[in-house]
């Protein structure tokens, strides 16, 4: 009885010990290759939506929003969430793992990093974390600095309680864009590939790769915004986000995340619900150290 008490608890500590050792492993350098993907492009020069599933499937949590060009033709005021405005304003994926420390996200835009001017200096947001589903996000890392007077934000901070610029294109949505006001908690490494060619001075943004080795894309035709003729979309790069959020500096209550990002365009919202993530090493240890205070305490008893 006792040996079988010993080997359950033994057996338990172990599996314990090698759910609390870092599962994933993610280079943050700009580049698909460690998230299991291989994105290609048909002859039209649209990304391949199969091509952007992880492989095998299940080991990633993924969004795909690699929309096609019907959405554009059938798009008219006051119905301006299906206005997928230009290409560079669109966002392709989002991939989430995590290990005990971290959680890892990786995003494929056409945004460039430093912003497009289409009327006015549009720029890629910010990516918000919803730990318990009620909509609001706890936290914020900052992946572009703001472009608005005060500039609020460092590149790659980690904000709690976050205020938030949102999106409302005349149309009346209220999707997040930026982060405008919060507490500073820590720091995530961020990388954003593509060159920085300073649309707008004096606004920081990532470090990151040149190239990010993907294949070009296109929306297709696009609905202007009067009606009458339809505007092609170029052909251009897809651009990689891609970032590793220490968990020691959230306050995780909760295993649950919803996370959510848009660049301040009409059509470039992309959400992942409901990913399920593994509790942070600290948490871990505690049914850790307790086993093995049970075992300790059971040979004391049996040496007296």
């Amino acid at each position: 009885m006792k040996n079988c008490l010993y080997n359950m608890t033994a057996l338990a500590i172990v599996t314990l010990l090698v759910m609390t050792m870092p599962a994933a492993a993610y280079t943050i350098d700009g580049n698909c290759d460690d998230w299991n993907i291989d994105p290609q492009s048909d002859l039209s020069h649209r990304l391949i939506s199969s091509s952007l599933i992880p492989d095998p499937v299940g080991t990633i949590d993924y969004v795909i929003d690699n929309d096609n060009a019907e959405w554009a033709t059938g798009a008219v005021r006051p119905n301006m969430s299906n206005f997928t405005g230009p290409e560079w304003c669109d966002i392709e994926a989002m991939y989430v793992d995590d290990d005990s420390e971290y959680i890892y996200v990786l995003i494929i835009t056409s945004m460039p990093k430093h912003g497009k001017w289409y009327g006015e200096h549009l720029q890629p947001g910010d990516l918000g974390l919803d730990f318990n589903g009620d909509g609001t996000f706890d936290y914020g890392v900052k992946i572009v600095q703001n472009d608005e007077q005060g500039k609020f934000g460092v590149v790659g901070t980690i904000y709690s309680d976050p205020n938030w610029k949102v999106l409302d294109w005349g149309s009346g949505r209220t999707d997040i864009t930026s982060i405008v006001y919060g507490v500073e908690v820590g720091q995530a490494e961020i990388m954003y590939t593509g060159t920085d060619v300073g649309e707008i001075s004096d606004v920081a943004v990532p470090d990151g790769p040149t190239d990010s080795g993907l294949p070009w894309d296109t929306f297709g035709l696009m609905k202007l915004e009067h009606g009458g003729a339809y505007e092609d979309n170029p052909s251009i790069p897809n651009e990689v986000i891609e970032i590793a959020i220490p968990k020691s500096a959230l306050n995780l209550q909760h295993t649950m995340l919803n996370l959510q990002s848009s660049p301040s365009c009409g059509n470039g919202v992309i959400k992942l619900e409901s990913v399920t993530l593994i509790p942070e090493f600290a948490t871990l240890a505690i049914p850790v150290i307790s086993l093995l205070g049970l075992v300790f305490y059971m040979r004391r008893r049996e040496q007296k």
